[in-house]
């Protein structure tokens, strides 16, 4: 059983455990109540915004990749796509799709593919790491200091890790293009080379304060959606709450776990809330209500895509994903 099962294994596992230590104690009736008194208006003012986030992540992601903007239809499918098979594949396999699909869909070589959804994911590690920091000022004493503390070098190493990319992109060229391989050793040096290549071609764009302020909206529209679904179950918590919430999603779900982060998600929304004394129950209902809207937008747009697409997730995913090991 090679490494890659074990996680899937081990993440359903996780998944199951934390379930049952939610659901354990769950009022039912509290929880029903909730789930019956929600406004669903605000609900569909949330799922709306789910659907402009993902649609400002396909424009940066086109920018970071430098190619015209009569490319974004690609890139937003190859997004869509990549969500779907994150809801669909354990092991957060939607990431691999993605790319596999940007690189199917335009003129992009694979390396070149990798390097734009790296960078794509550094930026938002960068704001991950400035929104965490701020939760843990607004929670100060409430939250573990040994988490700030993983988040701090989090923020450090992305930061570093982009800066050191853009710098000494011409010398890893140079110094990767004297290396004299064969056989397969000489496609991954190609490989490298085309990802770097793409971070060169950044580097010489006007993108990087558009792709920044692009990165800051994505974010606040994603915390504010999840305090439009927090407004309609009645609560009346500041917008810092939904800023919560997704921080604490965030981090979560980069844990193993099943498919569609179950038992991940429900765990993220009970502690984050906790931090407003908003009952368990409660807080299960309105994980529930979340995972449902941006699975409803994501897996409903994904399909629609690889239906029109004609792409195969399946056999794209067998191709792919044993090389990823």
């Amino acid at each position: 059983m090679n490494k890659k099962n074990l996680l899937i294994i081990f993440g359903a596992i996780f998944s199951i455990v934390l379930l049952i230590i939610v659901f354990y104690k769950l009022d039912w009736q509290a929880f029903f109540t909730a789930i019956k008194t929600i406004n669903l208006v605000k609900v569909f003012i949330a799922g709306l915004v789910v659907i402009s986030v993902i649609a400002l992540r396909s424009l940066r992601w086109n920018l970071v990749a430098c190619l015209p903007l009569s490319e974004f239809k690609h890139f937003w499918q190859a997004a869509n796509i990549g969500y779907l098979g994150n809801i669909i594949y354990p092991a957060r396999a939607g990431e691999v799709l993605k790319v596999v699909a940007i690189n199917y869909f335009t003129p992009l070589t694979l390396g070149r593919s990798v390097s734009s959804a790296v960078l794509d994911r550094i930026l938002d590690i960068i704001l991950i790491g400035l929104f965490t920091m701020s939760v843990l000022w607004i929670h100060g004493n409430r939250i573990d200091p040994n988490v700030g503390k993983s988040i701090v070098v989090m923020f450090i190493l992305a930061i570093f890790g982009l800066v050191a990319l853009i710098i000494f992109a011409d010398f890893l060229h140079k110094k990767i293009q004297s290396l004299s391989l064969k056989d397969k050793w000489q496609k991954l040096q190609e490989l490298i080379l085309h990802g770097i290549e793409g971070i060169q071609t950044f580097r010489h764009t006007n993108n990087l304060i558009v792709v920044l302020l692009i990165t800051v909206i994505i974010f606040l529209l994603d915390y504010f959606w999840m305090w439009q679904i927090i407004s309609a179950f009645g609560w009346d918590l500041p917008f810092e709450a939904g800023l919560t919430v997704g921080v604490f999603l965030l981090l979560s779900i980069s844990l193993p776990s099943a498919p569609g982060y179950v038992g991940v998600y429900q765990v993220a929304c009970v502690l984050a809330l906790g931090l407003y004394n908003i009952d368990q129950s409660l807080a299960v209902a309105y994980s529930i209500v979340l995972q449902l809207v941006s699975f409803t937008v994501m897996g409903t747009q994904g399909m629609l895509v690889t239906i029109y697409c004609g792409f195969n997730l399946s056999q794209e995913r067998k191709q792919e994903l044993p090389t990823q090991n």
